[in-house]
């Protein structure tokens, strides 16, 4: 999904079953978990292992920004002012 999940951010905690909301109008995506859920999940979250170490997806995972500011795909994606939902 994103680089945040890489990385045990929220998208990388969501388990099945979860209840995920999504607001195409605001941009939004919202799991439906309290802070100390994602906390204790976050403890016990390891780094899941890839077989993409080159080519395009390793390509990918090193240049993309996360998923709230568009999943840009270029070495400037920190550096981005809006995001696509701003279009």
């Amino acid at each position: 999904m994103g680089p945040e999940a890489a990385v045990g951010g929220p998208i990388g905690l969501i388990q099945n079953g979860d209840i995920i909301r999504i607001d195409a109008d605001k941009g939004t995506l919202d799991v439906k978990l309290s802070e100390e859920e994602l906390a204790e999940r976050h403890k016990n979250w390891k780094p899941r292992k890839t077989n993409y170490n080159s080519g395009a997806l390793q390509k990918y995972a090193a240049l993309v920004g996360p998923a709230r500011d568009g999943a840009v795909t270029h070495p400037g994606a920190a550096e981005e002012t809006h995001t696509f939902v701003d279009l």
